[in-house]
C-alpha cells in the first residue's frame, strides 16, 4: 500500500531540498510555489495545532542558535504568496534556516499556514508547522512540532523580525 503524501513529508521535503541532501523524496518540486500548490491540493488536518507560536521550541532553539553565532554558515529563504487565485482567501508563507558547523547540517523550516484570511490578512489566524532536520555523516534525525496563532502582526510577526535582525546581524560578522 502506498504512504499517504502527509503536509510533514512536503515540508519535510523542501527543507532537505535546500540542505542539499541527497535523500530520496516523495515528492520532487522545483521551488516553494510548487510546494504551496502541493500543500493546498491536500486536506490540512487541524488536529494537533493546539500549542501557542510562542510555546514552539523548534522556534526557540533557531533563536537561541542564530544568537549564539556558534556556526561556519548560515542561510535562510522566506517565500510569501497569496494561493491561486481561485484561492485568494488563503495565504501560506514558508521559512527556513539552515546552518553548517563543520559536517553537521542543521535545518529549520517553518510554513505557516492561513486558512481564512480576514479583511487585514495581517491580523488573521493561522497554524504553523515547524520542522527540525539535523545532519551528521550519514546519520539524520527529523522531527516536527505544531503551533497555532490568533493574530499573526502581534503573535508571529514578532518572531520573523527577530529572526531576520539575527540573521542579518551574523552575516556582517
Amino acid at each position: 500500500m502506498a504512504k499517504r503524501l502527509t503536509v510533514e513529508d512536503i515540508l519535510s521535503d523542501e527543507l532537505k531540498r535546500e540542505m542539499n541532501l541527497d535523500e530520496k523524496t516523495f515528492v520532487v518540486l522545483d521551488d516553494w510555489d510548487g510546494v504551496k500548490q502541493s500543500v493546498y491540493k491536500m486536506p490540512i488536518e487541524y488536529a494537533g495545532y493546539t500549542k501557542k507560536v510562542s510555546e514552539l521550541r523548534l522556534l526557540k532553539e533557531m533563536i537561541d542558535t542564530l544568537a549564539a553565532a556558534n556556526f561556519d554558515s548560515v542561510k535562510r529563504s522566506e517565500s510569501r504568496k497569496r494561493q491561486l487565485q481561485q484561492f485568494t482567501k488563503t495565504l501560506s508563507i514558508y521559512y527556513n534556516v539552515i546552518f553548517m558547523q563543520g559536517k553537521k547540517r542543521l535545518g529549520y523550516g517553518a510554513l505557516i499556514h492561513f486558512p481564512k484570511l480576514k479583511e487585514s490578512p495581517e491580523r488573521s489566524g493561522g497554524i504553523v508547522l515547524a520542522a527540525k532536520i539535523v545532519v551528521e555523516g550519514t546519520k539524520h534525525s527529523s522531527s516536527f512540532e505544531r503551533g497555532r496563532f490568533d493574530d499573526f502582526l502581534m503573535e508571529v510577526k514578532p518572531y520573523i523580525n527577530l529572526l531576520g535582525g539575527l540573521y542579518r546581524q551574523s552575516r556582517r560578522v
